[in-house]
């Protein structure tokens, strides 16, 4: 089962939680600064330190060339979340280790030399650490990671050295869009130097109300302070959105009711939609569910429709390219799919 059909911790608010760790090696220079050869090299040493020779490690995870997939492939693992824009684009030696439950990928030679990447349902940041530092493991103890006795970990960025971390939360906000709040909490955020992001990080726009709120400071602080921060913040969010939520609903509860059941008669019925317009419909879902106003659903049956939702992933669902209006009827049908049952 893959992380993101599973129903974890605060699941009402916080729909998945992730680290990333950045790590280099430092016999070879940067990857921007890296010829093809040196990419190949550094790529083969990374794989064969995290796998080895032990069959079970090979049967737990698949190492993927992106540069041998087609650009369906690759962006289906962008929506996915697995693999970040920049690796899926074309690169030097860009290559992926992903567990078979698809809650660990190891990314290869994109900014940095490794970036390990665990994700969990709900809020739990500490299972996600603990995943990602045991991954660490096996490149620290065989290769040499480039480390500073002052600075700590050292990145191709700056702003990653330190720890080299970046914790990460998926938040559903409607209460705070809806009650005109969202934009003084995304200020106040970035005051106290935390990022808040779209559906797809950074440079990416919210979709259906979901937002990544991510730690910027990694230097000076340890992993353990990171987290706990950073669930701080998150423990006052989800208050304030619960909050949010509740209020709404009893002063306008005809307004919410009415967007709720709207959205979920559209998704029971529809026969053409962008990707966009299904993630809103599947907030006000999100939203009525939580308030009561919609059962027989499971979380985890909507974050499955969701993860298959993204253009890329029609199509590869489909096995064929598909021209925009063809993906909005697939789409569609995925989504009827879902309320049939």
């Amino acid at each position: 089962m893959s992380w993101y059909i599973d129903q974890g911790p605060e699941s009402d608010v916080i729909i998945s939680s992730r680290i990333r760790l950045a790590r280099n090696l430092s016999q070879y220079a940067f990857p921007h600064r890296m010829d093809a050869r040196q990419a190949a090299q550094a790529a083969d040493e990374i794989i064969h330190a995290f796998l080895g020779d032990d069959p079970q490690r090979h049967r737990e995870f698949l190492t993927i060339d992106l540069e041998s997939l087609g650009e369906i492939d690759r962006l289906a693992l962008v929506e996915k979340h697995l693999v970040s824009e920049d690796l899926a684009k074309p690169g030097k030696h860009h290559r992926v280790i992903i567990s078979r439950d698809e809650s660990l990928s190891i990314m290869i030679n994109e900014e940095d030399h490794i970036r390990i990447q665990a994700m969990k349902a709900g809020l739990d940041l500490e299972g996600c650490y603990t995943l990602a530092a045991d991954a660490s493991q096996p490149f620290e103890a065989k290769l040499g990671v480039a480390y500073s006795d002052t600075y700590g970990f050292l990145t191709a960025c700056p702003t990653n050295t330190g720890t080299g971390m970046r914790a990460s939360a998926m938040a559903h906000l409607p209460g705070l869009v809806m009650t005109g709040k969202i934009r003084t909490i995304v200020d106040s955020l970035g005051k106290m130097s935390f990022a808040v992001r779209g559906y797809y990080g950074e440079g990416s726009k919210s979709q259906g109300n979901v937002f990544q709120i991510s730690n910027q400071l990694t230097l000076g602080l340890s992993e353990e302070d990171l987290i706990t921060d950073l669930k701080r913040i998150l423990g006052q969010l989800i208050e304030q959105e619960r909050k949010a939520r509740q209020a709404l609903f009893h002063s306008r509860r005809l307004f919410v009711e009415d967007k709720v059941m709207r959205s979920y008669g559209v998704l029971q019925q529809v026969r053409l939609i962008s990707a966009e317009e299904a993630l809103g419909l599947i907030s006000d879902l999100r939203l009525g569910l939580a308030l009561g106003l919609v059962k027989g659903y499971a979380e985890a049956d909507i974050n499955r429709l969701v993860a298959s939702l993204g253009p890329a992933s029609i199509q590869k669902s489909h096995g064929q390219p598909m021209n925009p209006e063809e993906r909005d009827a697939a789409r569609a049908a995925a989504i009827r799919s879902l309320f049939k049952k």
